[in-house]
């Protein structure tokens, strides 16, 4: 069995800032991931407030950050993930997705998050149908069509300027009276093809074979009407992907996210954790430098072990 000073898990932007800092403190490495690269900001269809980038799309962000990492010699074992941890006396054993084993002496987690589901009524029926959770995906696919996107924080509002530039009409559904988003975007909403529902609860996803519209509730009388639309993006939040920490005992807490102190460990000796799964801040650049953080103190965890 191959063994190695840290296995991370997941290839957002706290599993590569984690990387390249381990790397350079040349810990012998291997980044895991068992879907694509990138994490959530490779969905974002741009990113403006990262430090370097005026302006850059989420996957173009992630990709440069993979060939910084591809320069130090390593890279992501993309679609190769971990399905099982087992704790030992002086580490980890790893059971990978392609059926080999690998032991660790620390561990980081980077898992990260995923969408939330509302569990409406047609949600999960309809998904590829019509339902997606992700614009920058699906969006091409809506060309001169109407869509409709939930969800009023940076992530729905971005996602429905993206995705005016291409349909034909975008509502923008919020349940609470104000949108969640950073105010510089408030502007671009009223230049644009976008109709902003506040204070109101999408209540079901209409369609047979694929989406036909929404039916929509005003939360100030309780009104009820149906809107004819071809997509409907949720972006309603995210739940943390947390099975692996739940494997070796890591403490989380009642949403989900991983404890952790300030050196990024979880409550398992040995075991860290990084970015959108410990609940901190949910922004690329802070995922970075929990990686980082993470990185540093597990090379000296090691060397005093």
């Amino acid at each position: 069995m191959e063994e190695i000073d840290l296995a991370i898990i997941g290839s957002g932007a706290a599993g590569i800032g984690a990387a390249v800092y381990a790397l350079r403190r040349n810990l012998k490495i291997k980044v895991f991931e068992k879907e694509a690269v990138g994490g959530q900001t490779a969905k974002a269809v741009f990113v403006e407030n990262y430090p370097g980038f005026k302006k850059i799309t989420g996957l173009e962000l992630m990709q440069k950050m993979r060939d910084h990492l591809q320069s130090l010699g390593s890279d992501v074992e993309e679609g190769n993930g971990v399905k099982k941890i087992v704790k030992s006396k002086n580490g980890f054993e790893l059971d990978l997705d392609e059926g080999e084993k690998v032991f660790a002496k620390t561990v980081l987690l980077a898992t990260g998050t995923e969408n939330r589901h509302l569990g409406l009524k047609g949600e999960e029926e309809l998904y590829g149908k019509g339902v997606s959770y992700c614009a920058n995906c699906d969006g091409p696919f809506f060309k001169g069509k109407k869509v409709a996107v939930v969800g009023g924080g940076n992530s729905g509002v971005t996602n429905a300027l993206y995705l005016a530039e291409m349909a034909s009409k975008v509502f923008l559904f919020e349940f609470m009276p104000n949108l969640n988003c950073d105010e510089i975007y408030l502007p671009m909403l009223e230049k644009q093809k976008i109709e902003v529902m506040k204070n109101t609860q999408i209540a079901e996803v209409l369609g047979k074979y694929k989406v036909s519209g929404v039916k929509v509730k005003a939360r100030e009388n309780g009104k009820e009407k149906k809107i004819d639309v071809d997509g409907v993006f949720f972006y309603v939040g995210l739940t943390p992907q947390n099975s692996l920490a739940k494997q070796v005992g890591a403490e989380i807490d009642e949403k989900g996210f991983v404890k952790v102190d300030e050196n990024q460990m979880s409550s398992v000796n040995g075991f860290f954790a990084a970015g959108d799964i410990t609940g901190s801040l949910a922004q690329t650049i802070w995922a970075a430098a929990e990686g980082a953080k993470a990185a540093l103190a597990i090379h000296d965890f090691l060397r005093i072990k």
